[in-house]
């Protein structure tokens, strides 16, 4: 058997299993499956629909729902499903994974999920996060560029092995990624800032912009467009996400209690100075590091 799927002709031919085609995981599928990728891609959806819409709009991959064609000889799997679905999901695959295949992931809480899968397949499983995302969800919205220039955390701890990072490191890669290394609880406290508050604080914006009357929303223009964009996520999804990280969630919407506090009581005692202090150092803040995907 060639390593890795090394095909004929010599060259590297790997075959991923990419497990949940929406968003992330169609994305995934088609970067990979691009013309002169070296990826052989097999897709698996949990319904018959899913998986008919999937091979549509995914051509040059294998689409099923029978885990096990899917699994079948795969270098490395990816699970692309719920933060749950894929801290639960680790017996069902032992079942059907070829005992040296990689396992990772793109759940955006990674404490939990790493502890869990490390239990079950070891040093094998290397957790990821791809910074990327959309406010729309479902593989109708993916995109074979949606990686490109992102970054991807991987979270890798002292019991992972060195082969299974090398070949998440590639997957990764191949997809446009720029790759960083964290530990799983490093991260958990980095994205509850950067990604899980400004959701929270996005949803909460709705709220007290048009709970009172939603025909507002009729007058808005891009300020509130872009500060609001990813409240339109998948709420049973995003439940999960701030449940899983509550702990961390909770320490910055104190901050921002805090801050919208700060401001309020400026305004409250028309300290203009205290009101463009804030507003100069976030813009400051946010300068200092602009984000570019």
């Amino acid at each position: 058997m060639p390593l890795l799927g090394q095909d004929l002709s010599g060259s590297l031919s790997r075959r991923v299993a990419i497990l949940g085609p929406g968003l992330i995981g169609g994305s995934l599928a088609l970067a990979l499956s691009r013309v002169g990728q070296p990826w052989q891609v097999s897709v698996w959806a949990r319904r018959e629909e899913a998986a008919l819409e999937a091979a549509a709009l995914l051509p040059r991959c294998h689409v099923s729902c029978d885990l096990a064609s899917v699994l079948a000889d795969c270098d490395i799997a990816v699970l692309c499903m719920s933060p749950q679905a894929i801290q639960h999901c680790g017996e069902d695959l032992k079942t059907h994974l070829p005992a040296s295949a990689t396992i990772t992931d793109a759940g955006s809480v990674k404490a939990n999920i790493v502890e869990t899968l490390e239990i079950t397949f070891g040093g094998r499983f290397i957790g990821a996060h791809p910074m990327a995302g959309s406010d729309q969800s479902g593989i109708q919205a993916a995109r074979a560029d949606l990686f490109e220039g992102a970054t991807c955390i991987l979270t890798p701890t002292p019991q992972s092995e060195a082969k299974a990072l090398e070949i998440t490191k590639a997957l990764w890669t191949a997809t446009g990624c720029k790759l960083r290394e964290m530990s799983p609880q490093n991260h958990d406290r980095a994205v509850g800032r950067i990604s899980h508050l400004p959701h929270a604080a996005a949803s909460c914006l709705v709220h007290a912009a048009l709970a009172q009357d939603p025909t507002l929303a009729d007058l808005a223009g891009p300020g509130y467009r872009d500060s609001t964009r990813v409240a339109g996520g998948p709420e049973g999804m995003w439940t999960e996400i701030l449940f899983d990280n509550r702990l961390e969630v909770m320490k910055g919407i104190r901050d921002l209690q805090n801050t919208l506090e700060t401001l309020k009581l400026a305004l409250e005692r028309g300290e203009r100075q205290g009101v463009e202090a804030i507003l100069a150092d976030a813009r400051k803040l946010r300068s200092n590091h602009p984000i570019t995907k």
